[in-house]
């Protein structure tokens, strides 16, 4: 009797332990390769954002991300960063946190956020972007340029 409790409840520990393992397997066949997926739409994405036009964030923002503002306030912060000046050269971008979710009947989404030293005729300045990947497309859910230069 006690012989089959045990036997019972090692089946048990052993069938959640096979479990856990498959569903940690599973998600990480589904996990992107973030420096070559996001590395490169980083370098080529932050020309064209520091063109300091709305419509460049508006063409490769998730419709989630760009809808948060409204147009006139894209205009403002577009303005408003544009005080950084003419766009010189991106640095290495640094990974600062990441998932993926799988959803149980549609494809994974990875989210990451970098941040990523950018260099302008005034000086160094850096972009936080949280960015998303799914299905093989890459887009921007927040932006944020972050600079002495503009809290004055």
């Amino acid at each position: 009797m006690v012989k089959k409790f045990f036997k019972y409840l090692g089946f048990g520990i052993l069938s959640v332990v096979i479990f856990f393992i498959g569903i940690g397997v599973v998600a990480s066949i589904n996990t992107v390769d973030k420096e070559a997926v996001f590395e490169p739409f980083i370098v080529k994405a932050i020309p064209k954002l520091t063109t300091w036009e709305v419509t460049p964030f508006k063409e490769l923002m998730s419709e989630q991300g760009y809808t948060s503002a409204t147009s006139e306030q894209w205009e403002l912060y577009v303005k408003k960063v544009a005080k950084l000046g003419v766009f010189q050269s991106v640095g290495k971008a640094e990974l600062q946190n990441w998932k993926t979710l799988s959803p149980v009947g549609s494809s994974s989404v990875t989210y990451a956020v970098y941040q990523v030293p950018v260099t302008f005729d005034t000086g160094l300045a850096h972009i936080q972007l949280g960015l998303e990947s799914s299905d093989g497309k890459v887009e921007i859910n927040s932006i944020k340029f972050l600079s002495d230069l503009l809290m004055q």
